[in-house]
């Protein structure tokens, strides 16, 4: 796959256009992250502020609220972690346990754990353990991400 760039000081706004023969798996992904410069809203101090989900390192449910983990803040965001799965998860989101889901972007390095665990470290210094249950997606979800940003670089 071919990827041009071209400044243009004139524009209005910048865009993006993608031009692809058929639909495939490198066109899926490069469509989910875009996606993920769609905001979001949070809430933080009783303030709402819009949130990029590419900017989220990890997602949290804490006493059925779901939390947004940025690299320094923490905002509340409406929904389930399923529900934001189903609209983020192909952008680079995948679920570690039961009541979390990490950026694969933002995972700066992975090192074994206990009991067929993972402990993942993250771009900010953050540590998280992915579950047994869930490394299989996990592993899946970054080899796809991987097989992407190498076709793109062809």
């Amino acid at each position: 796959m071919k990827v041009h760039y071209w400044k243009e000081p004139s524009l209005k706004e910048d865009h993006v256009d993608v031009h692809y023969r058929k639909e495939s798996e490198s066109v899926e992904m490069i469509r989910n992250f875009f996606l993920s410069f769609h905001s979001i809203m949070g809430k933080k101090d009783g303030c709402t502020h819009k949130l990029y989900p590419g900017s989220i390192y990890y997602l949290e449910v804490v006493d059925r609220k779901l939390f947004a983990y940025q690299e320094k803040e923490v905002y509340q965001i409406e929904g389930s972690l399923g529900h934001f799965l189903d609209c983020y998860g192909e952008s680079g989101f995948a679920q570690i346990s039961k009541s979390t889901a990490v950026n694969i972007r933002k995972v700066a390095r992975m090192k074994a754990d206990l009991n067929m665990r993972l402990r993942l470290a993250l771009d900010n210094g953050e540590e998280l353990i992915l579950n047994r249950n869930y490394k299989k997606d996990f592993l899946e979800a970054l080899y796809r991400l991987q097989e992407v940003y190498h076709e793109i670089d062809q």
